[in-house]
């Protein structure tokens, strides 16, 4: 967590966004990390793959990660099956994290950490992507393509094979966890393994629970879901990605509330990209009425100073 003043997620927006615009080191981060440049001295843009992975197989060995990859790049040939839809732009993936805290206890640790903000936010917490390397949304200067990837989401949620889709892989990320979880519990408390499976058990029992209330939603993609983006250097991850998150609270009993201080809902990100925009159109609306203002009073003055002469 970086350091900030902020007292809502869109003040936090607005400040990382002044942030970035203001540094002179932004503008050739953003050129060598559009070009994949692992020369350049990076000094801004974080997030990307940790040191000790460069050079080493990606999932499913058909890449090596290079500096300037995150974990998002080349994401259909890493992980074809956590893609859940796409376009010809953009991705619609599953969350790596499973939903529930349990599973990310410290007593599962090794090291005795709280992983609990590990999971993911939601019982349904997916991920919009672009297949092409765009940086985080504070280098935004539109917000065409943010629709793109709402609609891209509504478009797949509304699709008859979405909720099946989605269901096989949250019981992947679940089943995911805790096997590396158990492996963990294995070498370092074999005494905790009963309570760990036990714990499992319930987490299974729970999700199960979770994707029956869900399937009975009849409510819109607006009404059921929250979008939201994170700013940088506060996000994780580098590439663009907007996360698409239940809104009830039932779906987020055993999900993570650490990122909600840093999570900025679409509309607030789009309108603080397009306020620039407005004030420019504003301003060129008063120097456009100001113009016709003076053009009137010099017509006026004209039309007078003729009938004046005419005498």
């Amino acid at each position: 967590m970086v350091s900030s003043s902020a007292s809502t997620p869109k003040e936090l927006f607005v400040q990382r966004r002044k942030e970035f615009e203001s540094n002179p080191d932004s503008a050739s981060d953003i050129d060598a990390y559009n070009r994949r440049d692992d020369t350049h001295n990076y000094t801004v843009i974080k997030g990307f793959i940790p040191p000790p992975l460069v050079g080493k197989p990606a999932p499913g060995g058909k890449t090596v990660w290079r500096k300037s990859d995150t974990f998002f790049t080349d994401f259909k040939l890493n992980h074809p099956a956590q893609v859940l839809s796409e376009t010809d732009t953009l991705y619609v993936i599953g969350n790596t994290a499973s939903h529930d805290t349990r599973q990310y206890l410290a007593k599962w640790d090794p090291d005795g950490k709280d992983k609990t903000p590990s999971a993911g936010m939601a019982y349904v917490h997916l991920l919009v992507i672009p297949k092409k390397r765009i940086y985080n949304i504070v280098a935004m200067k539109e917000t065409g393509f943010i629709d793109e990837m709402t609609s891209h989401f509504k478009s797949f949620w509304q699709s008859a094979e979405a909720i099946d889709k989605t269901t096989v892989w949250l019981e992947t990320a679940v089943k995911n966890r805790a096997a590396a979880a158990r492996k963990s519990v294995e070498s370092h408390s074999p005494e905790l393994l009963e309570e760990f499976d036990n714990t499992m058990q319930e987490v299974r029992k729970s999700a199960k629970q979770l994707n029956e209330i869900l399937r009975a939603r009849t409510q819109s993609v607006d009404e059921l879901f929250n979008f939201y983006f994170h700013p940088a250097p506060d996000a994780s991850i580098a590439h663009l990605h907007m996360h698409c998150v239940l809104k009830d609270k039932v779906f987020r009993e055993f999900s993570t509330y650490a990122h909600d201080w840093k999570s900025v809902p679409v509309h607030d990100v789009k309108e603080v990209i397009n306020s620039p925009r407005r004030c420019d159109e504003t301003s060129t609306t008063l120097l456009w009425s100001w113009i016709l203002r003076k053009y009137q009073e010099l017509t006026k003055y004209v039309g007078m100073k003729g009938a004046q002469n005419s005498k």
